[in-house]
């Protein structure tokens, strides 16, 4: 089974729908009908929640149709978390170095009434 492109097309349009009813319960909202912009935006979550639900269907079918490629999505994926990990870590040491730094250069250039 072959996961065409088809079957993500209900995906863009609840995108657009969702996108048409929260623009649509906005302008709505602006004019003062709060009832029927509070209908539009409960109609648009529930939008949401099936685009949700036909996620998970979608992700059934690839791991249905595509068992193989699963270690290699994991294998990509604890890549992609250690590579963050790291550059997290790094960024970190950076900032408490300079943090550090810029204190001690403050310390030495303060006045202090012991000096006059």
């Amino acid at each position: 089974m072959d996961l065409t492109w088809g079957l993500y097309f209900p995906l863009i349009l609840a995108a657009a729908a969702y996108a048409i009813l929260s623009a649509t319960g906005g302008m709505l909202a602006g004019r003062g009908n709060e009832a029927g912009a509070e209908r539009l935006r409960s109609l648009a979550f529930l939008i949401v929640l099936l685009g949700g639900v036909w996620v998970v269907v979608l992700l059934l079918m690839a791991l249905i149709s595509q068992p193989d490629d699963l270690w290699d999505m994991v294998i990509i994926t604890l890549v992609i978390v250690g590579f963050f990990a790291i550059l997290l870590m790094v960024l970190f040491g950076l900032s408490l170095l300079v943090g550090r730094v810029s204190r001690s250069a403050r310390r030495r250039s303060r006045v202090t009434t012991d000096e006059l």
